[in-house]
């Protein structure tokens, strides 16, 4: 019972969220106009050559990056790197019941007017979602969802491995122009 009250909860939490964010002014880039980026990722084991491939092509173009990283448990393992500018880390501890995020970090991330946002979730995780909606950013990339809400500018269909994924984005944002 809780439980479909709460889905209910965090819809509406969405819809007041995806209302806030259509007065955002959309802009077009790629990774050769792009002078910022926003990468949000749920942790999961292959966060490594994720981060990597990101960080080659971030590299490549002279692009400023930030990484979110969302571990859906209740605390941040141990052995964690504390925040930094340029990779912040949060949990459910850091979200409120509902599920949005609610850290000064991730209203800060949030906010920020990155020329990019790229979202490298393979599935809906609410938290990562509730950011993509109410991201400031120019242009927002993710994969195809069957979800509630599509928030992004640019969708791929995407293979389920994130480095092909991201290599599959490159090819296909060139073409923006």
């Amino acid at each position: 019972m809780f439980g479909y009250i709460k889905n209910i909860l965090k819809n509406n939490s969405l819809k007041s969220a995806a209302a806030c964010a259509e007065k955002r002014k959309e802009l077009a880039y790629n990774f050769e106009t792009a002078k910022t980026m926003g990468v949000i990722y749920p942790f999961n084991i292959n966060i490594d050559t994720v981060l990597n491939a990101v960080k080659d092509v971030a590299e490549r173009y002279n692009i400023e990056l930030v990484f979110m990283i969302y571990f859906p448990q209740e605390k941040l393992p141990g052995g964690i790197e504390i925040n930094s500018p340029s990779r912040i880390f949060f949990s459910d501890n850091e979200c409120n019941w509902f599920g949005k995020p609610k850290a000064a970090p991730i209203k800060s991330f949030v906010d920020t007017r990155f020329n990019l946002l790229i979202d490298l979730s393979s599935k809906i995780w609410f938290p990562l979602q509730h950011i993509a909606i109410a991201s400031s950013a120019d242009f927002k990339i993710g994969r195809i969802n069957h979800g509630t809400y599509n928030p992004y500018n640019f969708v791929l269909l995407g293979s389920e491995n994130e480095a092909q994924f991201i290599n599959d984005l490159e090819t296909y944002l060139y073409r923006i122009k």
